[in-house]
């Protein structure tokens, strides 16, 4: 079930000859893969497969995985762009002001009026950071997620006080 599983990567391409797949990292580190076995491996349609992990190595900040069965370039392009996902369970503890990116989807934006400003539709990771991609009551538009425009994320009442600059609803 999908709740059940938290993504913590994505196979991006196959990495020589010989199966493994280079794989970016949605967690901290790339290293957190050389302490897992079995994880999921799910489709953009999630279709869903079981994997073992044999092996891992990490190469330009990315995870060189080696998963069981999958042995040659062209099996690895069968799950390219498919996620690494591991049981809830099993994800590392957070700390405070820590959030795992799928929970802040479906967060309400409010400002500092009270006034509802959208919903979080999807998170980007982008070079300079986090983007909250918002439905808002104008349109879509993109929010940085940082500590001076979302100044307090509430996961029990679902929501993110923000205090947006001027016009960023317009871009």
């Amino acid at each position: 079930m999908p709740g059940d599983r938290i993504a913590i990567g994505i196979i991006r391409k196959a990495h020589g000859v010989r199966g493994e797949a280079s794989v970016e990292a949605w967690s901290d580190s790339p290293e957190r893969f050389t302490d897992l076995r079995d994880v999921s491996l799910v489709s953009p349609d999630d279709q869903t497969r079981d994997a073992s992990i044999e092996s891992v190595r990490i190469h330009a900040g990315r995870a060189l995985v080696k998963f069981a069965g999958i042995d040659s370039p062209e099996d690895v392009r069968s799950v390219q762009n498919w996620t690494v996902e591991i049981p809830a369970s099993e994800a590392r503890a957070l700390e405070a002001d820590e959030y795992f990116l799928h929970d802040l989807i479906g967060l309400t934006l409010i400002d500092a009026e009270g006034v509802e400003r959208g919903k979080v539709a999807q998170v980007e990771e982008t070079g300079g950071g986090l983007l909250l991609v918002v439905d808002g009551p104008r349109g879509r538009y993109d929010v940085p997620f940082a500590a001076e425009i979302c100044t307090k994320v509430d996961l029990d009442a679902r929501t993110i006080a923000v205090n947006l600059p001027e016009g960023i609803e317009d871009l």
